[in-house]
């Protein structure tokens, strides 16, 4: 079964020179694809070109990008696209070291992978999560964006090895709640949905938006400090792969299965 194209081509193989892979230069989006329609398909485009631009990436046109998406999962209809855009290869024409200069067409990579079969239980049960020790760094020209340098979040995940904890929260430097390690995260106060304001860093998330658009009136986007975790009447955080899942224990402080969360879930159930 057709698993990967590399610049529409028939392989798992990139150059070893790709700056991709030498300097994290580069965007990705992880989309669902469910009964073989890929869902939030505008929302995952409308961050990639975003990022392109802010980066000096060439926008692939969206017709490219869904024409393989459908090859790779042609068979799987139930799975996950992973869309990869980088810089493309380093050589003479770039410079030394990190210098670049626009090249004609990004570099892409597009593969399918299995969908997690335990999504369901989650959303429905919710989920434990921790602290992580590690700090965000901060720096706003790279906020929001999904770019492949994922170092900070590959060190949080390995700070813990107990299975039932199931997300990390992260913080920034300045100790600002800012989002799960693979996730957004919105806290639930006397109905209001409040989520950390990612201007600084963190990822703006497909699935974020989404909601911060259905809810707008009832959503604030603001500094969250450590202290409002405890206070919070209910946790959920969210992804366009896993959805909404609710957030029952951070550490010591525990969180019932709220009204607003469930509410957050039967919207996107109808989606």
């Amino acid at each position: 079964m057709l698993e990967c194209l590399v610049d529409g081509e028939i392989t798992d193989r990139v150059t070893a020179a790709d700056r991709g892979l030498l300097y994290g230069d580069g965007l990705f989006e992880i989309i669902s694809v469910r009964g073989g329609q890929p869902r939030f398909w505008q929302g995952h485009m409308d961050r990639l070109n975003a990022g392109c631009e802010q980066l000096g990436l060439p926008v692939t046109p969206q017709e490219v990008l869904l024409r393989e998406l459908k090859t790779v999962s042609a068979g799987r209809p139930d799975c996950t696209v992973r869309i990869i855009l980088t810089r493309g290869s380093s050589s003479e024409d770039f410079g030394p070291e990190y210098g670049g200069v626009m090249p004609p067409q990004s570099n892409r990579i597009v593969s399918a992978h299995a969908w997690e079969k335990d999504a369901g239980s989650r959303a429905l049960l919710g989920i434990r999560a921790r602290l992580c020790s590690l700090r965000l760094g901060i720096q706003p020209a790279l906020a929001g964006l999904k770019h492949l340098n994922r170092l900070e979040q590959v060190m949080a995940r390995a700070e813990w090895e107990d299975s039932r904890i199931y997300e990390g929260i992260l913080l920034d430097s300045e100790d600002h709640i800012i989002s799960g390690i693979s996730s957004n995260i919105f806290l639930v106060y006397s109905g209001r949905l409040l989520t950390p304001r990612l201007d600084r860093c963190g990822v703006r998330g497909v699935m974020r938006t989404a909601i911060l658009n259905a809810f707008r009136p009832r959503c604030e986007q603001r500094r969250l400090l450590l202290d409002m975790l405890p206070e919070a009447h209910e946790v959920f955080v969210c992804n366009s792969v896993h959805g909404i899942l609710p957030v029952t224990r951070i550490d010591h402080w525990e969180y019932e299965i709220g009204i607003v969360t469930r509410e957050v879930q039967d919207w996107l159930n109808q989606q």
